[in-house]
């Protein structure tokens, strides 16, 4: 009787794992459908302009995702169902990797880059980024830099995300994507339904972009770089159509321009939210907001007095390279408009600094978020407390809502992480050649999503120089920090495949 009931057991767990893998599956052949959509826009940039070679690499392409999401859907749409959470991980984690692959055969097809340069320029773009191993970017076709731009805007807000806005397809599992993609330590819902949450969030994420394409354009610039820098700037990427990056424009209104959207992007898109709904003072009351802007204003003010006293620049001059060089670093963007490594040590370590607490969770911005060291500072303020008063009762508070001690371990436990794998891949850097400087710079640029480091990977230099393996590395530290680390991690490890 026993044997009998655990064979019952393992046929049942058997065919409960293949569901889930037919689930998993589907939703990824899903994504690879919804991604040969999406390239019809460059395909269309590419034949306005002519470009033949280009057409058919993306038509190469879009005919390779079709016939692989199709086959996929066909086979497994029977085992469409609710997702659990560790499907629902799988789906996020394997789908961004499978997503830039795709992504970057493009590149491949054209000819314009090899596969490891490809996924490179495609990871970067797709986590919003911004390091590239393109030295002349104004010399590659117009309908690959569209592309490489477009990708930005996908990726800033999140193709899972837009997936789940899009397709009434997924249920409750759509909770488990839209958990394990959004950014930041708790989850905003502003609506009951996470489906329209999703679909709130791009609604704004379109407005703003339509805003500032508007803008951009009554500032000179024409249809096609307007477009490719919203993208970079909305998503927060720091893709250019330039060389030069911003810079190249020498318009103090795009700077500005940029610069605001920049700051707009890097802000909680749930409080947008509020405000449109009539409640401006849930935006001001933020405490996450509030710390943010500080760190905006006050690094921004160090840097600009910096500049402007050690390097004789005017006000005006000093004031709009320090800003938009504090702002385009601390929503890890990488937007360029001067070469700060010719500025003091101090104002550089400022910059390099600001790689860490990033813009606000909820927004399209990178690096821990802003919110977890606010309650990193709050913790270590109350641990001096207990060490003074060790009865003191002290709850750590976010605004008027007191944080649990999960939200605090998490946290926590999250920076010590972060910080590991920071550690670990400066050390793998550093094994295929790189200086120290370059090294740590170019790790945690690129765990920020940010792009421009210091050294060999400044503010006007390419990662091309970089042997393949580091480049995997990067592309790894990428995905790693966009996803947040453990939706990444996850899958490299043998538990999470264990049924």
């Amino acid at each position: 009787m026993d044997a009998r009931v655990s064979k019952g057991r393992s046929v049942a767990q058997e065919l409960q794992g293949t569901a889930a893998a037919g689930r998993v599956w589907f939703l990824l052949s899903s994504l690879l459908l919804c991604l040969a959509g999406v390239l019809l826009a460059p395909l269309a940039v590419a034949a306005i302009y002519g470009e033949g070679r280009i057409v058919q690499a993306f038509l190469s392409t879009i005919l390779l995702c079709a016939i692989v999401g199709i086959s996929g859907v066909v086979l497994f749409r029977s085992s469409l169902g609710t997702l659990s959470r560790r499907e629902g991980f799988a789906v996020v984690g394997l789908g961004w990797m499978l997503v830039c692959l795709a992504g970057s055969l493009p590149f491949v097809f054209s000819h314009t880059l090899g596969f490891v340069d490809a996924l490179f320029e495609c990871v970067s773009g797709m986590t919003g980024t911004g390091a590239s191993v393109i030295p002349n970017i104004e010399g590659v076709a117009r309908g690959i830099v569209f592309w490489r731009s477009f990708t930005h805007w996908l990726g800033g807000m999140g193709f899972v995300v837009l997936y789940i806005a899009v397709f009434p397809l997924l249920g409750v599992g759509a909770m488990q994507l839209y958990q394990a993609e959004a950014p930041g330590p708790e989850k905003d819902k502003v609506t009951p339904r996470i489906r329209d949450t999703a679909r709130v969030m791009w609604l704004i994420y379109i407005g703003l972009s339509a805003v500032l394409t508007v803008l951009l354009l009554a500032g000179g610039m024409n249809l096609f770089d307007a477009l490719c820098h919203t993208f970079g700037a909305i998503g927060t990427g720091g893709f250019s159509t330039r060389n030069a990056s911003v810079g190249a424009y020498h318009s103090a209104y795009i700077e500005w321009v940029i610069l605001i959207f920049l700051f707009l992007a890097a802000t909680n898109f749930s409080l947008y939210y509020f405000l449109l709904r009539g409640k401006p003072m849930r935006l001001f009351k933020d405490p996450e907001w509030r710390f943010f802007t500080s760190l905006v204003v006050g690094i921004s003010l160090i840097c600009t007095i910096l500049v402007m006293v050690r390097l004789h620049e005017p006000f005006s001059e000093a004031l709009r390279h320090g800003v938009f060089s504090t702002v385009s670093t601390i929503t890890t963007t990488g937007y360029v408009t001067a070469d700060f490594e010719k500025w003091p040590y101090l104002a550089q370590f400022l910059l390099v600094l600001c790689l860490f607490p990033g813009g606000s969770a909820g927004s399209t911005a990178g690096a821990m978020k802003s919110v977890r060291v606010l309650i990193l500072l709050k913790h270590v303020k109350r641990q001096l407390g207990f060490v003074i008063h060790p009865r003191m009762v002290s709850p750590i508070r976010l605004g008027e809502r007191v944080l649990s001690v999960a939200v605090i371990r998490g946290v926590l436990a999250f920076i010590g992480l972060y910080l590991t794998v920071f550690v670990i891949s400066v050390a793998g850097m550093s094994l295929v050649g790189l200086d120290f400087t370059t090294a740590v710079t170019a790790v945690a640029t690129c765990m920020a999503g940010c792009g421009p480091g210091l050294a060999d990977v400044g503010p006007t230099d390419t990662y091309a120089f970089i042997h393949p393996a580091g480049k995997l590395l990067l592309s790894f530290c990428m995905l790693a920090g966009r996803l947040e680390l453990y939706t990444v991690l996850l899958l490299f490890t043998p538990r999470f495949w264990r049924r």
